[in-house]
């Protein structure tokens, strides 16, 4: 390597010695040590041979590549010099309009010291001039050169180079809100600063780059609190935070985001700004919702969203209608949940959110499957999905499509609830919207056939959503994984994992799933405790009638008129049984009568 880069077979063995020595055979420290030994004059050619030309002893020779290269760079001319340590603050790759603006420098001069930069091959170029682009041949040339400035110096390039992104693409800003964060973010300038931080933030949720999201985030934070508590940097914080509920959501972090909003809650409430504190309640309800605290949940959208129309902010009071609507919607209470979506859709006729609009529709879906009003809930998830679909957002498109997954899993149609599960699975672009679609899926296997594949994606799943402390996922995944087991017919896995479900339904007051863990409780305990079979299949009629999930009372029906045929009660039997079948008939549910007939045809005549 060394006589290709010397362009020479011919080497004095001492000089090979040498540099071998002192690289240790690393290629680039080779490379860079030869560039540097030439510019020091320490070694020169004669004829076709290089050889030391000053005693080792009496020159200083850099120690590392670091050194090698600042040596380099240090031989260069003051005013090429100062142009490497300018650029070298822009990035890896710059282009000439650019650094023209920022330098200053006359055509001839910054041409002049480019040539020099690429002669010592420090920089490369790319394109033809003046498009040109330039690029440092190794990053660690950038490094050394940005380090090499002062801060306060470092500080007005970057300042200098924001406005000049600002002055050359006044209609295309948005194109470079992440560099214009970046490098106000490390000027003086922390005005500019906190705006296209939070632009650069806003930019990343619309393209569900949440962990860009949440990093600009975090950088502005870190910079208002070494601000001043003025109003305009109290509000500005206010701000900032609001808007991050679907970031901190979507990387399943409610609990550092509710941290946050509890820290700040006596900021919030102490600008008076109505418009900003609806908002932000609507965030903390969210919060609330996801912890499974539905009364004070709904007590605190009731108040965000009252907050928020007051003050004309309806984008607010929408979010603050789908979490209320979402609380509702676990507590049992589907009928309100339908007339919230209708507030929800009022605000969206004011002011659109594609995320609150599709959320309304999804969660009314899923209301409607509970009801057993199967048509409804495809009709209206199905609203949702073309809506997400032309907007192409993948985060909504899979939210949609699993709960299109669960309407279908209800309803018996297994086919199409795998498609949509897998559907949803595919699109999930975050950690949230994987592990929801694949809790649908994973009930969908259990349902359709092959219950160990369905067990072994929702126990993964089930303890991603324990780490992120939503509640609300929690119960109802905990009691798929049930009803898996129990399929698979590891009835003790199923028994342990119901109870548990059930015991944290009836903590968090989670009606369905109460009524739905009874059930499946009452199934397994006619095996081996009929007497306790009595006790969960009457719980769960009792909770089903009360809620009105039609589908599910049915199932719970179907259960008790088995209990009461091995009671040899066959006129109960009968009488549950065809009042199962009744129900199934009329809202077309799939597969569950056929069996039911059977039930009944198979009972003995009474007499």
């Amino acid at each position: 390597m060394v006589s290709h880069l010397l362009g020479t077979e011919e080497l004095d063995r001492d000089l090979e010695e040498f540099i071998l020595e002192k690289t240790e055979g690393v290629p680039f420290f080779i490379e860079e040590l030869i560039k540097s030994l030439k510019d020091l004059k320490i070694i020169e050619r004669e004829d076709k041979r290089y050889r030391i030309t000053k005693d080792l002893q009496e020159v200083t020779i850099p120690a590392t590549i670091q050194d090698v290269i600042m040596a380099r760079v240090d031989t260069l001319p003051e005013g090429t010099k100062g142009l490497l340590q300018t650029v070298s603050v822009i990035g890896r790759e710059f282009s000439y309009n650019l650094i023209k603006r920022v330098t200053g420098l006359t055509e001839e001069e910054l041409l002049s010291h480019l040539s020099g930069l690429k002669d010592s091959e420090l920089l490369y170029e790319r394109g033809i001039y003046p498009q040109s682009t330039y690029i440092f041949k190794h990053m660690l040339t950038q490094d050394i050169a940005y380090d090499s400035l002062l801060l306060k110096r470092r500080k007005e390039i970057h300042e200098k180079i924001g406005r000049a992104i600002e002055a050359l693409y006044p209609d295309r800003l948005e194109e470079h809100h992440e560099m214009l964060a970046y490098h106000y973010g490390r000027s003086a300038n922390t005005d500019k600063a906190l705006e296209y931080l939070d632009l650069a933030n806003q930019k990343a949720i619309k393209l569900n780059a949440l962990e860009e999201a949440k990093t600009y985030f975090d950088e502005a934070m870190e910079l208002l609190d070494t601000l001043s508590e003025t109003e305009e940097n109290r509000q500005r914080r206010i701000s900032l935070l609001v808007n991050q509920g679907i970031v901190f959501m979507l990387l399943f972090k409610n609990p550092e985001y509710y941290d946050l909003l509890t820290r700040y809650e006596p900021m919030a409430r102490e600008l008076e700004n109505q418009e900003l504190l609806g908002a932000f309640y609507a965030r903390l309800g969210h919060c609330e919702f996801s912890f499974g605290n539905y009364d004070q949940a709904i007590q605190t959208l009731s108040k965000a969203a009252e907050l928020a129309e007051a003050s004309g902010n309806v984008e607010d009071a929408g979010y603050a209608y789908v979490f209320w609507e979402f609380s509702h919607f676990d507590r049992g209470d589907f009928e309100r949940v339908l007339t919230l979506k209708e507030d929800v859709l009022r605000t969206m006729k004011q002011h659109f959110n594609l995320r609150w609009h599709t959320y309304a529709l999804s969660v009314a879906s899923r209301a409607y499957a509970c009801l057993g009003r199967w048509d409804e809930a495809v009709e209206e998830a199905q609203k949702a999905l073309r809506v997400a679909k032309d907007f192409s957002d993948n985060s909504l498109i899979s939210f949609v499509a699993w709960n299109l997954s669960i309407a279908y899993t209800w309803k018996g149609d297994l086919a199409r609830a795998v498609e949509y599960g897998e559907l949803a699975v595919e699109k999930a672009p975050t950690p949230a919207d994987k592990a929801w679609a694949q809790r649908s899926l994973g009930w969908a296997w259990c349902r359709a056939g092959n219950p160990n594949q369905g067990i072994e994606l929702l126990t993964a799943v089930l303890s991603i959503i324990r780490a992120g402390r939503f509640i609300t996922a929690e119960i109802p995944i905990t009691c798929f994984l049930g009803e898996g087991y129990w399929l698979a017919g590891e009835d003790d896995k199923a028994r342990q994992t119901l109870e548990e479900g059930l015991e944290m339904a009836e903590r968090y007051g989670v009606r369905y799933e109460i009524g739905f863990t009874h059930r499946l409780l009452g199934e397994i305990s006619l095996k081996n405790n009929p007497a306790q079979a009595v006790s969960h299949f009457e719980k769960s009629i009792a909770i089903f009638r009360e809620i009105k999930a039609e589908n599910e009372l049915a199932l719970a029906y179907v259960g008790y008129g088995r209990l009461h045929k091995q009671k040899r009660h066959i006129a109960q039997a009968r009488e549950y049984l065809a009042k199962a079948l009744e129900i199934f008939e009329r809202l077309g549910t799939l597969l569950e009568p056929d069996t039911v007939r059977e039930e009944l045809a198979g009972l003995p005549e009474e007499g």
